[in-house]
């Protein structure tokens, strides 16, 4: 039985045809009645009958390549085994990175029963205080469902607390102590506005991070995933970043939780205090929730800390315990009563010639707040110090240099992380000038040359951009009736092409192309001695047509077959990437397989366009030309990686960007700077963004390294 959704492909594609039928119909009817374009009538014939041979051919094709649910999809199970073991190893590199697998992370707790539901408060009867490496035994030991918030102050270790419980609950799942328990998923709520529903949102999430798994190569039934998530409490969302959201969307966040979580459901959710006690004020508790508070660390909490970690230098932070413990370095001890600030201190003062009993100095830090400034300031100097850089020397960045990087990376606008192929968005005016006034120049500049080349070039970038966007369009059509078909969600950015943002983009190109031929034609006049204006605009017409239909063709074939060979597929889709730069790795992949399918395409529209307007093969100097000029801005409408170039390299020179980018990055996260959440960058935590923002805060000087 014929499913709707294939039912309804199939009569858009039958509606698509007959629509294209009937233009040329009415087309060739007209051509055939004016006079003005009579002499035009032999030529057009000559492509309708030429398309009319091939269009059977390619709807023969689209029906036989029909995406097909898996033969044999994952098993309920199976899919539950594999996110929960993608999750728990996900979640031991990151409290790897953090320190945690070698130091036990024992910060206290109290109950916090205004910040809950005092029904689940009273039921439950949680413990008054704890230690968050034992959330589990206390809050979650089988009792159905289980609903906490863990709030504290800025850095006291709740992404850490709520890690770490999720980490407990998969050991236990995967080891086979708790089978078919449930499989927690820890996710950033940055992003969320109150406008998307919640959980069809975290569905998304999930399917972005774990593609092989839960994606749109996965197989798995999205009604499943949906149902392991709202239904039953199969998957359970770990939700961080609360206070980070903007401030309407918290009441908003709550609301929807409360009208999604039923009866049966469970949830973990970490904010701070102030805010979501605020937005409790405004939208009520998370209904059947237990809340804690995290308190604050002593100086024992500390000296363990640093003895569990096997801290090179721990002997110099000996001097500065004792004055906290004796009561006279206040400040240092008002300070270091959160993991955060423990952390930054042991990376800011791991080597050097600074010693951390400076600290203790009250004239020169009189408050707390001066020794987290100091600390915040202090990082990106120190994890790039050139004795702590194990980079090679002709690799490194001078921390003057690293901290103007990551300044500028900070300052990229939302909460959405730092995603490379949105980097544009701040400068798209200045590039859209910067590229127009190089397109000009260059045209220009072969124009001088050679007249056939300047118009060539104008000619070959107007078709690969009408060429470029109708192939994103079919492409986005083909796929989409697959994600509606048999994946989860479609996931990746490239999922979220549509009409509107392929417009969008033609739009912004078309202005620049006409502005640099006008130049190009009042100052050298690109129309060379065969072709007259007439002709000109014939060729460029014919070749915006054929463009179209090559387009159309290429992204209906490249979806179809990417859809039936999964192994290729797998090696460009971006849905199935699951770290920054192998995202950025395959979208240069693709953006080289789509720029050789320009060469072929623009090298049949420009042969078949010469030869039904002029009867003649095009000079030799006009293909190639028009080739490279197709090839270049083409692949630019459908994959992210040429624009993230142009832009890349407007920021190169501007210094606001490296050049090794992908190296910086991936320093900056082995330094504990960065942290990557799926195919996004985030800053290690809000506080060391927000300081990074500052306008006046100065490096300090240390060693060159070398750009």
């Amino acid at each position: 039985m014929v499913s709707g959704a294939r039912l309804r492909g199939e009569t858009s594609a039958t509606v698509l045809i007959a629509s294209i039928i009937l233009a040329l119909l009415v087309g060739s009817y007209l051509i055939h009645t004016w006079r003005t374009t009579a002499s035009l009538a032999d030529p057009f014939d000559t492509f309708v009958g030429s398309l009319g041979l091939l269009l059977p051919g390619f709807y023969a094709l689209w029906r036989r390549s029909r995406p097909q649910p898996p033969q044999t999809p994952p098993s309920r199970e199976q899919w539950l085994t594999a996110l929960a073991t993608a999750e728990r190893d996900r979640l031991q590199e990151d409290l790897r990175d953090r320190g945690v697998e070698v130091a036990c992370i024992a910060v206290p707790w109290e109950a916090a029963p205004e910040l809950a539901d005092s029904g689940a408060t009273a039921a439950h009867d949680p413990p008054d205080n704890g230690r968050v490496d034992q959330l589990r035994q206390h809050l979650w030991s089988g009792r159905q469902p289980a609903r906490v918030v863990v709030c504290g102050p800025a850095g006291s270790g709740k992404s850490i607390a709520l890690h770490l419980l999720a980490e407990r609950l998969l050991v236990s799942a995967t080891s086979g102590q708790n089978a078919g328990g449930p499989v927690p998923v820890v996710l950033s709520l940055a992003g969320w506005e109150a406008h998307q529903p919640l959980y069809p949102w975290l569905i998304a999430q999930i399917a972005e991070r774990y593609p092989a798994v839960v994606g749109p190569e996965s197989g798995v039934d999205a009604q499943d995933l949906t149902r392991g998530l709202v239904r039953d409490g199969a998957v359970v969302p770990f939700l961080d970043g609360f206070d980070e959201m903007a401030g309407p969307e918290r009441p908003a966040l709550l609301r929807a939780l409360n009208q999604a979580l039923g009866s049966s459901l469970s949830v973990a959710l970490a904010s701070r205090e102030e805010q979501f006690r605020e937005a409790v004020s405004r939208a009520g508790a998370v209904r059947g929730s237990v809340a804690i508070r995290l308190r604050p660390l002593d100086p024992q909490h500390f000296a363990d800390f640093l003895a569990d970690s096997r801290t090179p230098n721990r002997p110099a932070w000996l001097p500065l315990l004792d004055a906290m413990r004796a009561g006279q370095a206040a400040p240092a001890r008002g300070v270091f009563t959160t993991p955060l600030m423990q952390w930054l201190g042991l990376q800011v003062y791991r080597g050097g010639a600074a010693v951390p009993l400076e600290l203790a100095d009250t004239t020169r830090f009189p408050a707390a707040q001066d020794i987290e400034r100091h600390l915040l300031a202090a990082l990106v100097p120190a994890v790039f110090d050139p004795l702590n850089n194990g980079l090679p020397a002709g690799r490194r960045w001078t921390a003057r240099r690293a901290l103007r990087l990551l300044r500028f990376l900070a300052e990229q606008p939302g909460d959405g992380g730092i995603q490379w192929w949105m980097l544009y968005r701040r400068a798209q005016w200045q590039l859209a000038l910067f590229y127009g006034l190089l397109l000009t120049a260059l045209t220009t500049g072969l124009s001088w040359l050679s007249r056939t080349a300047g118009t060539a070039a104008l000619a070959g970038a107007l078709w690969g951009t009408v060429c470029g966007a109708a192939f994103a369009m079919a492409y986005a059509v083909t796929r989409r009736e697959e994600y509606r078909s048999r994946s989860a969600v479609p996931g990746g950015f490239r999922s979220e092409l549509n009409g509107r943002s392929v417009l969008s983009r033609v739009v912004r190109l078309l202005p620049v192309l006409a502005a640099a031929g006008a130049v190009g034609q009042h100052v050298t006049g690109l129309l060379f001695a065969p072709l007259h204006w007439p002709d000109l605009w014939a060729l460029l017409g014919q070749g915006v047509v054929l463009s179209v239909v090559a387009g159309l063709c290429g992204g209906f074939a490249a979806g179809t077959v990417l859809d039936r060979v999964h192994t290729l597929d797998a090696n460009v889709a971006p849905a199935n990437a699951t770290r920054p730069l192998e995202l950025l790795r395959r979208d240069s992949k693709a953006t080289g397989a789509l720029a050789l399918c320009h060469v072929v395409a623009t090298v049949l529209v420009t042969w078949i366009a010469w030869s039904l307007i002029l009867g003649r093969t095009p000079p030799g100097v006009f293909l190639a030309v028009a080739v490279a000029s197709a090839a270049v801005v083409g692949p630019g409408l459908f994959t992210a990686w040429p624009v993230f170039r142009a832009a890349h390299a407007w920021y190169v020179l501007r210094d606001r960007l490296p050049l090794r980018f992908g190296e910086f990055m991936t320093t900056a996260q082995a330094a504990g700077v960065l942290r990557e959440e799926g195919v996004r960058y985030h800053f290690r935590h809000a506080l060391l963004r927000a300081a990074l923002r500052r306008e006046n805060r100065a490096p300090a000087r240390t060693g060159q390294l070398g750009p």
